[in-house]
């Protein structure tokens, strides 16, 4: 078969750029290729390229990379929608329709003539896109189209159904919750930074003498990479002019703060004013419908709408959760066309390559040894174990030693510091590779998934199962799939910091519960057993269509 894989990331970032996501489906793209097929990868929305002029960027084109372990890789250039999803969050009609996106993408696909368009995101593309890729032509009658579900991007333009990052999102209100959820970046300054050009074009910039020079080409790449991972890590102090005050002659200058000049005291982890914040409140897997809305749709509700319909026209649907299934369902896309399938993991090949990790080489201790990988951010709940651990009582503490591997861990770092005395140990790093896994997790009693919303179907988990590690994780989105509690690992409630603190003190107090449940570990899916699966799927649609 001849098969395009889609996704805005590129093909040689990986994991790198795109996370778990990019990697899985490169992942795919090879497999495919060495069970025959032929594949090409296609990218859009992150390469810009600016005229002589340097005013207007040139026409929206597919460009041909070079070849990558069998893989064809091509790249639209300037595409009129920008990924990553949130740099394109100002302009959500701009993910509706796209036409000379859309144009290109026709053009290019009847040069190619695939059988099978695999839409891995439409990130850097646009709803019109998918009826792009079946548009026939004498002699070929275009792709069958197949949509992966590993995110909430066509429901939520900033990708996680979370409001204002800090709450799941229930009501969008017809897409009036979305309006002030994230401030977003300019997109049209941000393609012509990409193209290296001034971020404000000539024609709109003041006229002063006074106006910033234009930066060259490359320079301007290397501020803007450096100015990215300056506020990916710790961002910068903003300095104030000094203020007069007043001088300090005498004790009474230097007297104790009246009640009223005291600030508040800040709650602490356990108080009954936490347990009140929206931010702690419990979260299940219920998936009921949006609310109704009485208010005219905005554009972002209009954005839903069209990427609900999108979705609807794709040939196959996949969930990669019993979760998403049930999600997207309830949001408004046919069961019909909906199909669930987990994805395979390429860490079982791997960690077959290191038989220390094995059940049979694991001793009951008395200190437990946690892990914990990933990203940092407030999704995927490192912050939330942190405050877990402070509602633990010294004893407890003193049995668990943690480690972490976690990309930018930087803006947690002194926090994370401030339980060094009080573990039994503790292992900090920041980026890892995925080669890396296995030698990271050898001795690892127990791995932490603690996701506080809905993880569509977090790769993490596959890579602690496959090394033979349990699982601590949240019962939340795809995770309750793959982690069956007291078999393979333990689940706590949702975003319950309280009910994760009971499950650590329990692990602490009884280790050998761990090796029971390694014992009851199954490798997940491999990505060769996985890939034999979706080329079925592959030819279930071309029969169907044909029929």
């Amino acid at each position: 078969m001849r098969i395009v894989l889609v996704n805005w990331a590129r093909f040689a970032d990986g994991a790198r750029a795109g996370g778990g996501v990019n990697g899985y489906a490169r992942d795919l793209a090879l497999e495919l290729v060495a069970r025959g097929h032929e594949v090409a990868w296609l990218s859009s929305g992150l390469s810009y390229v600016g005229d002589a002029a340097l005013e207007v960027s040139r026409a929206c084109e597919v460009r041909r990379l070079p070849d990558d372990q069998g893989v064809q890789v091509y790249d639209i250039v300037n595409s009129p929608v920008l990924a990553p999803g949130i740099f394109q969050f100002r302009e959500p009609m701009g993910e509706i329709s796209a036409p000379t996106l859309e144009a290109e993408l026709t053009r290019f696909l009847r040069i190619w003539r695939p059988e099978i368009v695999h839409f891995h995101n439409i990130e850097g593309f646009s709803c019109g896109c998918i009826d792009a890729a079946k548009v026939s032509e004498p002699g070929w009658p275009g792709a069958a189209v197949l949509f992966s579900l590993h995110n909430y991007h066509t429901l939520c333009p900033q990708v996680y159904l979370m409001h204002k990052g800090a709450t799941p999102c229930f009501d969008f209100d017809n897409g009036h919750a979305c309006e002030g959820c994230m401030t977003g970046h300019d997109p049209v300054a941000e393609r012509r930074v990409r193209a290296g050009l001034d971020p404000v074009a000539p024609s709109i910039r003041s006229e002063s003498p006074a106006r910033a020079p234009i930066v060259p080409a490359a320079f301007a790449r290397v501020a803007r990479m450096a100015r990215r991972a300056v506020k990916a890590s710790i961002p910068l102090p903003i300095i104030e002019p000094p203020m007069p005050g007043r001088g300090v002659r005498g004790h009474e200058d230097a007297a104790a703060a009246t009640p009223s000049e005291r600030p508040a005291p800040a709650p602490s982890p356990w108080s009954e004013e936490h347990l009140t914040q929206p931010t702690w409140r419990p979260l299940d897997n219920r998936c009921d419908p949006p609310p109704s809305s009485a208010r005219v749709m905005s554009p972002y509700g209009v954005r839903r709408r069209a990427m609900v319909d999108m979705l609807s026209r794709c040939d196959r649907v996949l969930a990669v959760s019993s979760f998403v299934r049930r999600k997207f369902e309830s949001m408004g896309v046919p069961a019909s066309v909906l199909r669930e399938m987990p994805i395979g993991s390429r860490m079982v090949d791997r960690a077959a390559r290191h038989p220390w990790l094995g059940p049979a080489m694991r001793d009951v201790r008395p200190v437990v040894r946690l892990g914990f990988m990933g990203y940092n951010n407030a999704y995927k709940g490192l912050p939330m174990l942190l405050d877990s651990l402070d509602l633990l009582v010294p004893e407890t503490l003193s049995r668990l030693d943690l480690s972490i591997w976690a990309k930018d861990i930087e803006p947690d770092l002194a926090r994370v510091e401030s339980f060094r005395r009080r573990l039994a140990g503790l292992q900090v790093r920041g980026g890892y590779a995925h080669e890396e896994v296995p030698g990271m997790l050898a001795g690892i009693d127990a791995g932490l998934v603690p996701s506080i919303w809905w993880d569509n179907g977090p790769q993490t988990v596959m890579e602690f199962l496959a090394c033979g590690v349990p699982v601590i994780g949240a019962a939340l989105g795809g995770i309750v799939d793959l982690v069956h509690h007291e078999v393979n690992g333990l689940l706590f409630r949702g975003n319950d910091r309280f009910d994760l603190a009971r499950t650590l003190a329990r692990v602490a107090a009884d280790p050998a519960m761990l090796a029971r449940l390694r014992d009851g570990i199954r490798p997940p899916q491999t990505m060769a057993a996985h890939a034999a699966a979706m080329e079925a799927e592959y030819r279930a649609m071309l029969a169907a269509r044909a029929s």
